[in-house]
């Protein structure tokens, strides 16, 4: 199914149509703006970008900052090995930050799969990597994207079916498999649908992001062979993979094909079944969007669009952030992009509502001298405050808004006052925000 740019204001979601430029051609009444959590489409001549229910478009200052940081340092890093694992990671954030994969700097299939054999030894225990050859000499959009479908895949081997080994090998298409040896736990096949609650918990849920991205196919694990099991992922001829369907006259006029996969939905042509109670709510409130259970709809001119709620990626934002912490120690990057990696790594999970960390007194005192004389920023006075604040984000802060940190009682301050960090971190009305637990 073909979507047209006009018919982009009656989808029953928060979003916004823009071209491969990245300029908005058309958006929905409730589009706010791009945040953390913001999924990408591929339409084949733009990007659908949907947004979660409940936007914080305020964090996406904080977001491009953080993406900044790291596609410098793929740019530059210390080895190659900081370069792919810095462009797998930005590549991640950026799906789930409202980024097209589209933007990502092209490449070829050799590109994706060395940056993918490079990247899952540091998300697996002792996985063991091969590259089948010879690769096809064929340009890709986006091989750190598909680096992280493929780190994914492997990671589910081992976690789900206890591989000690993958082969990574491509075909036509291109469609990029990656290979192990089956186990007898594993089922003939794994159901993957594209909502958590009707899946099982195979990790799937990056790989449909990737797939969504760019517009190609996620084929779960399934045997290829004797004692053989491989999940794919697939490229070709770009198109909307949204489970998405206009229905007219009670009946389903048109349909996306990930609609036409999902087994409880009506098909192409078919009376509206089980969404005649969700039709019927959207003709009484035309223009609006309505719920019921895992899908919504809205009466436009051309129809009554029903979509899948897409799942939030504001879940995997969070999941991304925790393993760009857990991965500082092997993410070896010069200063000062090493501190403020860490600081708006810190700051976008605390603006996305987890409570501020802190460190022992003696790891404050160390980290914050370093932080601050790598950013060429004067050290605070001494607070001595029971728990600490995080020092990389405190010398950020204090780099970027200049001011001090106070101490009021065992609570720790710092000001942000003209500052978009303001509106992230809601900071208090004087302007102050607070950096401890």
């Amino acid at each position: 199914m073909r979507l047209e740019p006009g018919e982009v204001t009656g989808l029953p979601l928060p979003a916004v149509l823009v071209d491969r430029d990245g300029a908005e051609v058309s958006r929905t009444p409730e589009w706010a703006g791009r945040c953390p959590g913001t999924l990408s489409y591929h339409t084949g001549y733009g990007h659908l970008l949907v947004a979660p229910d409940a936007p914080t478009p305020d964090l996406d200052h904080l977001m491009t900052r953080l993406l900044a940081e790291l596609e410098a340092v793929a740019a530059d890093g210390v080895d190659r090995g900081d370069r792919e694992r810095a462009s797998v990671l930005a590549a991640g954030l950026g799906l789930v930050a409202g980024r097209p994969a589209a933007g990502l700097p092209p490449g070829t299939v050799e590109d994706a799969v060395l940056l993918a054999a490079g990247a899952i030894p540091a998300r697996t225990q002792g996985l063991v990597v091969e590259v089948a050859g010879p690769l096809p000499a064929l340009p890709v959009p986006g091989p750190a994207a598909i680096a992280l479908a493929l780190v994914q895949l492997a990671v589910n081997a081992e976690q789900h079916d206890g591989a000690e080994r993958v082969t990574l090998r491509v075909g036509g298409g291109p469609t990029f498999v990656v290979e192990w040896p089956a186990s007898r736990r594993t089922p003939a096949t794994v159901q993957a649908h594209r909502h958590p609650l009707r899946r099982e918990r195979w990790g799937w849920g990056y790989v449909q992001m990737v797939a969504d991205a760019l517009g190609g196919t996620a084929l779960p694990p399934a045997p290829t062979g004797p004692g053989l099991t491989a999940a794919c992922l697939g490229l070709g001829a770009a198109r909307l993979t949204l489970p998405l369907a206009c229905l007219r006259d009670g009946c389903v006029a048109r349909a996306t094909e990930s609609w036409e996969q999902d087994g409880r939905m009506p098909a192409l042509g078919r009376p509206a079944g089980g969404l005649a109670g969700l039709l019927a709510e959207a003709a009484v409130r035309p223009g609006h969007i309505v719920y019921r259970d895992l899908y919504r709809a809205r009466l436009a001119r051309a129809g009554t669009w029903v979509a899948l709620a897409p799942e939030s990626g504001a879940s995997r934002v969070r999941d991304l952030l925790r393993g760009l912490r857990h991965e500082r120690a092997l993410l070896r990057a010069p200063e000062p992009r090493a501190t403020r990696l860490l600081a708006l790594t810190t700051l976008l999970q605390v603006a996305m509502g987890e409570p501020w960390p802190s460190v022992p007194p003696s790891v404050y005192e160390e980290a914050l001298d370093a932080a601050c004389a790598g950013l060429g920023v004067a050290r605070p006075e001494a607070i001595d405050p029971v728990c600490p604040p995080d020092p990389w984000a405190a010398a950020f802060l204090l780099a970027e808004v200049g001011g001090r940190l106070v101490r009021r009682g065992e609570e720790v301050y710092a000001a942000a006052l003209g500052s978009p960090l303001l509106r992230a971190l809601r900071s208090a009305p004087d302007g102050w925000v607070r950096i401890n637990p």
